[in-house]
């Protein structure tokens, strides 16, 4: 068995910046803020899973009530869709066109759609409407709910960690300046006296 093998603790004090009479205050104090880092940054995780659940349930309850209270309908066009002019073809494959579809109890509703170029006169497209009539967007999907969860989860994480390292740097400089006020006023003290004995 080697006999120069480290002891167990010596890579534990090297984390903590080693110990003994040259460790001055300051080094534990960074130390300390370096657990505290760690900590925060691992209940960070936490966190975010529990935003993550939270957001998840509102979204789901959110979508369940869209989807009771959407439908889609087919609206027909009223006129030819706008041909693009020359300045912006390329530019959109869709365009407005004036269209009608069904409202509840069978009235007539009207607006401006979004149809393919080209479309004519005639032609349908699906929409989705409310319980009115009236034109809405789609009801949240499970991918939407998911999506939703996790850019919650994301961003609590980051802004929790941008936070907390900020944190961290900020204090570390505050040290680093400390070290320096204290190192340059001893120097001052030894300075002289170094100075008269290499002379």
């Amino acid at each position: 068995m080697p006999q120069n093998r480290p002891p167990t603790g010596h890579g534990l004090r090297r984390f903590t910046m080693g110990s003994g009479p040259l460790k001055r205050t300051s080094d534990r104090l960074e130390c300390l803020a370096r657990i505290l880092l760690a900590c925060i940054l691992l209940t960070g995780v936490a966190v975010a899973l529990a935003v993550a659940t939270a957001v998840y349930t509102q979204a789901r309850i959110e979508a369940t009530a869209q989807a009771a209270a959407r439908h889609r309908v087919d609206a027909q066009l009223l006129e030819d869709a706008a041909k693009p002019t020359s300045g912006n073809a390329g530019m959109a494959d869709v365009e407005p066109a004036t269209a009608v579809w069904p409202g509840p109890s069978g009235s007539e509703r009207k607006g401006i759609v979004y149809v393919a170029v080209g479309a004519k006169v005639g032609s349908t497209v699906p929409i989705w409407v409310d319980r009115q009539g009236n034109r809405t967007t789609r009801p949240l999907d499970d991918g939407d709910v998911a999506t939703r969860a996790l850019g919650y989860a994301i961003l609590t994480y980051f802004g929790i960690s941008a936070v907390a390292v900020g944190g961290y740097r900020w204090f570390r400089s505050m040290l680093d300046r400390s070290r320096s006020r204290r190192w340059a006023t001893e120097w001052a003290i030894v300075e002289p006296g170094w100075r008269r004995t290499i002379l």
